[in-house]
């Protein structure tokens, strides 16, 4: 392991720790992890798999009463998730001009458009939301509770290089540090998401949960290199399985000028292939073997997630 940064927690801005609901276990003197699961940050453990601490079991687990034109966007963390909350927007605007103005998808609060109802700080209560609905969850497949014959679930998946790069930032920034408090190196992260996660759980069994859809979801796949790299046909996609008709071409630009990366920082870190300068040619070996094990059989990965050459193509 890397030497470990001894950073201190700064402070409780905005009191922000005081409204988390769950007390979380303080971090053990002599390992120095986190109980129950033994983690480098703060968690809450939910069946064995670990959460964020403002994510408790009751919000994890709450069922969402279904509505025909209910869309769930979920992803395992920082794999495209507000960028794919803010493509359906668009496209529901797109289709629905005349929506009353107090409408969440009218709303300039990301929180209201579309809510992550499965934490301590949504301000929103889903049975009040108007028509159509469009929410954001990290769950686990097997805590996504929702309506299976009315709702419609989009799974983002993005290559794990990229995932474990953005990751680390995150936890580094904002009212984030005081959440996760984690104070290894980036090294320490690489090690970490490797070897399971931490507050997100395993990206392969979460993605892989996903893709098997034991329950008969209605659910569309979808990748974050396409969602950046062929935006226009991944528009068309969303839009098609959101159950719309065709959009017109100058639809399409307007959907995809007002979700350009650029219009949602800090919340992206851009296009895919940040691992090409953060991580060394055997880091990214080593991803590129346990992604081929792990997803081995699964038709929806891209060759840029096993392969070094194809990742180096990317453009």
């Amino acid at each position: 392991m890397s030497e470990k940064i001894t950073t201190k927690l700064k402070g409780n801005p905005d009191g922000l720790l005081a409204k988390i609901s769950t007390p979380w276990s303080p971090r053990d003197a002599s390992s120095g992890l986190y109980p129950p699961l033994n983690l480098p940050t703060r968690h809450l453990s939910i069946d064995g798999w670990p959460y964020p601490i403002f994510c408790p079991e009751n919000l994890v687990k709450q069922f969402i009463k279904g509505r025909s034109d209910d869309v769930f966007v979920a992803t395992y963390a920082r794999s495209g998730t507000t960028l794919t909350l803010s493509i359906c927007r668009h496209i529901h605007l797109q289709h629905n001009p005349n929506l009353p103005e107090d409408h969440p998808l009218l709303s300039d609060k990301r929180i209201i458009q579309a809510p992550w109802i499965n934490n301590d700080f949504s301000p929103v209560d889903p049975e009040k939301m108007k028509s159509p609905r469009l929410f954001k969850t990290h769950n686990r497949y097997e805590h996504l509770n929702i309506d299976s014959e009315k709702s419609k679930v989009i799974h983002v998946f993005r290559n794990p290089k990229d995932v474990v790069c953005s990751l680390y930032p995150h936890t580094q920034s904002g009212p984030r540090i005081h959440f996760f408090d984690f104070q290894g190196t980036f090294e320490d992260s690489v090690e970490w998401f490797l070897k399971g996660g931490m507050a997100n759980g395993c990206y392969w069994t979460h993605n892989k949960e996903y893709f098997m859809n034991e329950r008969k979801y209605k659910i569309l796949h979808i990748n974050f290199e396409e969602l950046t790299l062929k935006k226009r046909s991944a528009i068309q996609k969303i839009n098609s399985f959101l159950g719309y008709g065709d959009l017109a071409e100058q639809q399409i630009t307007a959907v995809e000028e007002a979700t350009a990366l650029h219009q949602l920082a800090p919340n992206q870190v851009g296009k895919p292939g940040s691992a090409r300068r953060l991580l060394s040619f055997e880091q990214r070996s080593l991803f590129d073997a346990r992604t081929e094990k792990e997803f081995d059989g699964i038709p929806y990965i891209p060759r840029s997630y096993t392969d070094e050459s194809s990742y180096q193509k990317q453009s």
